[in-house]
This record gives structure tokens, sequence and C-alpha cells, in this order.
């Protein structure tokens, strides 16, 4: 009831618009001279817009009487499928007309947005009726296909037949190409157009030998539709790759749907789910091959950029482990730093490089092409890299120099120094005694003066200034000094060549004074602040204790003449003198 109600309510719709557009285009009509050039013109777009009428799709199956006129029913349900696959397109293409012509002003422009918009109530009505009957058609079409006989060997027999046609076609049609682009060369206009003239007509033979093969195809399919053979999967699979692409779409509804009644849903959702699979498959390896670019005339592809990667992240991991052998083995075999570093980091880079040239070869990529890429890489060092390969070459001067090493306390200027903390090709780390690491180019250690405090001995010698009042004895403050460092737990040498001295230096202005000369070791050698601020907190108790004084900055002021004072009346005369 409901589908009649649609259907009666199209009609009307129908008969409405084509009432309001025959009106308008007899008022049209009227406004147009007859002498006007475009008149004859619009007298046709006139009638055809009047004798344009929907006519209901028709699908008739009594008249089905054998195989050939059940594949004719078949195709032409078919194209009704096709009609709602691309209506959309259809609609799309007369509106844009539409929108183009809606701002015309000629009688001849407005005849022709009349008979675009009649297309497309036409279409629509056509549409609408497709859609509620299209499912009942495919019921009917189904149900009679178990009356109709469908001859499986006549139509192998054809199949192959058409198969050796085609093939001998495609060497005909590749020919044509070749002579093509020889005319092409010779430029010769007569005969590139014939031969296209050719092509065109092998091509046209070639879409007709491919219809005549899914016709047979489709014998075929319905045969094994009828008897429940799953063969009618991989025949599906071979009409799907003669058809074109709009054809493609309604042939995967429609034997879809015969599949489905037969074999069931299930059946049917696991061969679409093992075609999609295959089909995902397929589609993934072509764009994984797909070429990104190319290195001397090997194309690279996403599969080989992601072979490459793996093997350098594989490398990668590998090195690490390799360094983390390494620092493992340090405490076992009793490795200084140094050593370690150096062998870690040669270990590391080597494994490197092999991983790389490895994976170059992997994606077969020849090596010798690598002469281009050193070519272009000699003219980026010259250009801005290098500073780059400056510390790179650095780095391994460093680790095999071993002028600095892992552990050795330097100082780059006044504010820089600490302990070197790490050595790698590009750069070294350097922990502050504020637990700051600095990272410093390895050039800056080959080109710049740097002052290792440990390299070969990690004793230091400190001198710590201090200053006593005119008057004191020396010996007395070097005896004080002397048996305070004795008594110091700081760890410092005491006795033999580097034993402490008290050293006069000079005559100050509020002073005498002298410099301590000590030498420490281990941890104070590393802490210049902290040894000096130990050193002189000695200093100045031992003093204090000894009742020595220490002077402090002070100055005398002499004055040899005032000059002479003026009472206060004698200034007050000499201004009344002035004022008058």
């Amino acid at each position: 009831m409901k589908k009649i109600i649609l259907i009666l309510l199209s009609f009307v719709f129908l008969v409405a618009s084509n009432d309001i557009n025959d009106t308008q285009v007899d008022s049209i009509l009227k406004n147009i001279p007859k002498n006007s050039p475009e008149y004859s013109l619009d007298i046709l777009y006139a009638k055809k817009i009047k004798t344009l009428k929907f006519q209901k799709p028709n699908f008739n199956i009594s008249h089905i009487s054998d195989y050939q006129t059940y594949i004719n029913a078949f195709k032409k349900l078919m194209e009704y499928q096709k009609f709602l696959f691309f209506e959309n397109d259809y609609f799309n293409d007369l509106n844009k007309k539409l929108s183009i012509l809606s701002q015309s002003a000629t009688p001849t422009q407005k005849l022709e947005y009349l008979y675009y918009k009649k297309l497309i109530d036409i279409g629509k009505s056509k549409e609408e009726y497709i859609k509620t009957h299209i499912k009942e058609w495919k019921q009917k079409l189904y149900d009679k296909l178990f009356t109709i006989n469908f001859p499986k060997k006549l139509s192998l027999a054809n199949i192959s037949y058409y198969q050796n046609m085609l093939t001998k076609l495609d060497k005909k049609l590749e020919s044509l190409k070749i002579d093509l682009e020889k005319w092409k060369i010779a430029a010769s206009e007569k005969n590139i157009s014939y031969v296209q003239t050719l092509i065109q007509d092998r091509l046209n033979k070639k879409y007709k030998i491919m219809q005549k093969l899914i016709d047979n195809y489709l014998i075929l399919f319905f045969n094994y539709i009828k008897s429940k053979d799953k063969k009618a999967f991989k025949i599906e699979k071979n009409i799907k790759k003669l058809s074109n692409d709009k054809e493609y779409k309604a042939y995967l509804l429609l034997l879809g749907y015969f599949e489905k009644m037969s074999f069931g849903s299930t059946e049917l959702f696991i061969n679409n789910s093992i075609d999609e699979i295959k089909l995902t498959f397929e589609k993934t390896w072509d764009i994984l091959n797909y070429p990104l670019f190319s290195i001397d005339k090997k194309d690279i592809s996403l599969i080989n950029f992601f072979i490459f990667t793996v093997l350098i992240l594989v490398g990668l991991y590998i090195g690490k482990y390799y360094k983390k052998t390494i620092y493992s083995l340090k405490h076992k075999y009793d490795i200084n730093n140094s050593t370690t570093t150096l062998l870690a980091n040669i270990g590391y880079y080597l494994i490197l490089t092999i991983v790389f040239l490895s994976s170059l070869k992997s994606i077969g990529l020849n090596l010798s092409s690598l002469t281009v890429i050193a070519g272009a890489l000699s003219v980026g060092i010259g250009f801005g890299l290098q500073n780059i390969v400056s510390n790179f070459v650095s780095g391994i001067i460093l680790m095999f120099e071993k002028s600095i090493k892992i552990g050795d306390y330097i100082q780059l200027d006044e504010d820089t120094r600490g302990t070197v903390t790490d050595i790698r090709m590009r750069s070294l780390t350097i922990r502050t005694n504020d637990n700051i690491d600095l990272i410093v180019p390895n050039q800056n250690f080959i080109q710049n003066i740097v002052t290792n405090w440990t390299l070969n001995d990690k004793s230091r010698r400190f001198r710590i200034p201090f200053g006593v009042a005119y008057g004191t004895k020396v010996e007395t403050v070097e005896k004080v000094i002397l048996t305070a460092l004795k008594d110091l737990k700081l760890p410092h040498y005491k006795i033999g060549a580097k034993k402490p001295q008290i050293i006069f230096t000079s005559l100050g202005d509020n002073s005498i004074n002298f410099e301590l000369f000590v030498w420490v070791k281990d941890e104070l050698t590393l802490r210049p602040r902290y040894t000096t601020s130990e050193f002189l907190k000695m200093i100045y108790k031992a003093l204090n204790d000894a009742g020595i004084t220490i002077p402090f900055p002070q100055q005398d002021l002499y004055i040899k003449e005032l000059p002479p004072l003026k009472l206060q009346n004698d200034q007050d005369k000499t201004e009344q003198n002035h004022k008058q």
C-alpha cells in the first residue's frame, strides 16, 4: 500500500511540474520574434521539453524462455543498478548546468534551463521507482533461474575461443602502438591518424569480445548457482576483471545477491572476507613497491625504505648492546675509563658503518653509487659541514691521543671547568661542580688551550695568599701556620718534596704578605673554591689563636693648612657694598 501511495504522489508531482514547465515554455515562445536567428532552435527545445515524459522502467520476465533472454534480462537489471550507483554524478552534472543557466536572460538559455530541470524531475522519479521495485525484480529473476537450462560445455568452448581472440587482439594492439610511436617520431600526420583509427577500431572490437566473454562467464555462473557449486565465486572474479569501473559495482551487488540466495549469508561473508583480505594485501604490496625515488637508476620503494630502516634500527640496537657489554666488563677486568670509552665508541661506530653498508646492499643498491653520495657530501662539507667533520675528526684524535680522558678534571676558561663524563664522536661532556652538564664540541679541545688538572698526576699545589700586621715576626707566622697544617685533617702532603711552604711575597701598604704553598690530592683538587676556603679558615683561626693581627685596609688624612675664616658681619657688609 505504501508503494502505491509513493508512486501516486510521484506521478502527481510530475504532472504538476510538467504543467508548470509547459506553461513557462509557451510564455517564453510568445516573446521570441520569428525573425530571430535562434527561433528554429528554440522551437525544437520547446517541443523536446513538452514531449519529455516519465516512463516507468519496465522489467518483465514473462518472455524469458532460454539462457540468452535470461542473460539479457540480467543485464537490463544491471543497468538499473548502475543508475542507482551513479545517480549522484548524473544529478550533479545537471545541477551544474542549471547553476550556469539560472542567471541567463536569453530565451534559448531559459528553455535550456527548463529542459535540464525537467530531466532532473524525470530522473528523480525514475530513481524512486527503481529503488521501490529493484529488490522485487532481483527475487523474480533469481526464482526464474531454476527454470532455465544453461549450457556449460558451450560456454566453456566459447570462453576458450574468445580468450584466444583477445590474446591475438592484444598483440595486434601492441604492434599498432609501436607503429604509432614510429610515425610520431617521423612526424607523419597522415600515418598517425590512420594508425590511431586502427587502434580505436581494435579497442572497440576488444570491448565487444570482453562483453562476449562476460556473457559466457555469466552462463557458467548461473549454472554453478543452480547446483550450489562454490566455483561460482571464482567465476564472479573473472567477470569483475572483465568489467569496467561503472559495471564493476553493479556486478558486485547483483552477483552477490545470487550468491547470498544460493549459499547463504555466512558463506558469502567468508568468501568476501577472503577476497577483501587478498585484495587489501595486493593493494598494500603494490603501495609498498611503488617507487618513491631513484638512486643510480635503482628505484627505491617504500618496502625498500622500510627494510633499510629496520636494519638500521637493528644495527643501533646491536651497537648500544655492544657498548653496554664493554662498560659491564670495565670493573670485571679492571679496564680504565679511557680505554673503555675508546673501545666502546670505536666498536659502536664500526658496527653502524657495517650495518649501513649492508642495508644499502640489501635493498639492491650498488655500493659503487656511493661515489655520487661522496661527491655530493664533499660539496656539502665545503659549504657548511666542515664544522661537523672537524668535530668528528677531533673526537677520533681525542680518543686515540688520550690527552683528555673520562674522569679528568679540565678547565676551559676562568668560569668553565669540571669532570669529563663522556667523549663522543662530535662532542665532549663536562660535568661542573654545580652538577651541570656542558656539551662542548670536540674541536675546542684541539684548537684551544685546555687545562687538564689530572692528566698525569691528581695532586695539585694551591697558593693561598694572606697578610699580617707590620711588626709581626716572620718566623712566628711560619711556625704558627705550619703547626696548624700538621693538625689539619684535610688530605694534603705533609712531608717530602711536596711538603707545605710559607713564602714571603711582599711588603704591602697595610700588611706584610705571604703565600701558603700546599699540595693537595684526591677530591680536593676537583673542588678548588672549597679547598681554598678550608685553608683560609685554618689560617684565620691559627693567626687569631696566636694573637697575630690581621690588618685591614686603612688610610690616614693629613691637613697641612686651613684657609682663613671670615666673620659673618664682614661678609654682610661686603654684600651691602655690592648692592649699592
